[in-house]
């Protein structure tokens, strides 16, 4: 990894996913079944709304009290033009905080940010009276578009 692990605790989901389920779990309120097993709501423990979900190998201890009886429920990874980030969420079973941990290079663009300085670097050009290179296969390259890369060290 070319940078830090942003890393935080919290006391509910950060993860959009699981947040109003969680306050639902907490609450004593029914939650919705996972499909694979039924269909309808019901009121669940912590561990049973937890019990299909996986330890993180990678990253298994809880950054609140340490303990590795920690179960992921949110991952996501990107990868574009060889650069990576990802966000990890796990949830322990122990003292029941949540670990945050992201991780992004420090050059990475998503597609859309890439082609957004692409294409403001274009109109700039064109205004300036520089000639345009519209064709994809001539895209330059992070350093010709301005962007530090993290190699000039």
């Amino acid at each position: 990894l070319r940078a830090d692990i942003y890393t935080e605790v919290n006391s509910s989901p950060k993860a959009d996913v699981h947040q109003r389920e969680w306050r639902k779990i907490m609450n004593g309120d029914p939650v919705e079944i996972n499909p694979s097993v039924g269909s309808g709501l019901k009121c669940m423990t912590i561990d049973e709304w937890s019990c299909r979900w996986k330890q993180n190998d990678r990253f298994p201890e809880c950054l609140a009290c340490g303990s590795e009886s920690t179960k992921e429920h949110h991952f996501m990874q990107t990868w574009c033009r060889s650069k990576k980030a990802f966000e990890s969420e796990t949830l322990c079973l122990d003292c029941h905080m949540f670990s945050w941990r992201s991780y992004s290079d420090p050059d990475f663009l998503t597609p859309e940010e890439y082609d957004k300085i692409r294409w403001e670097n274009m109109v700039n050009d064109k205004a300036a009276g520089r000639p345009v290179v519209p064709d994809a296969d001539k895209r330059p390259s992070l350093e010709e578009l301005g962007i530090p890369t993290g190699n000039d060290k």
